[in-house]
């Protein structure tokens, strides 16, 4: 458990970062290589079940309660790639 613990956590510090930049920055933000390598790390826990699994884990209440997790709402990630998916080269 502590791995998923510090894994929600890791990927919960990316998504964090990755808006910040967003709301902070101007288009050219997405072109840099930092953002694109935050992002994709991002997108491939999203889209490889891990997601799933962690977002299964904290519907089942196995999670501490303190622990953040805005990366596991059913919509955030989805939405902030939604939202920025014109200005990123995929």
């Amino acid at each position: 458990m502590k791995s998923t613990i510090d894994r929600i956590k890791n990927m919960e510090a990316v998504f964090d970062f990755l808006q910040k930049m967003v709301r902070e920055k101007t288009v050219s933000v997405y072109k840099e290589d930092w953002f694109k390598i935050h992002l994709n790390n991002l997108l491939d826990y999203y889209e490889n079940g891990q997601w799933l699994a962690d977002y299964q884990l904290d519907e089942q209440g196995l999670l501490p309660e303190n622990l953040k997790r805005g990366v596991l709402s059913e919509d955030g990630v989805y939405n902030f790639i939604t939202d920025i998916s014109e200005y990123i080269d995929k």
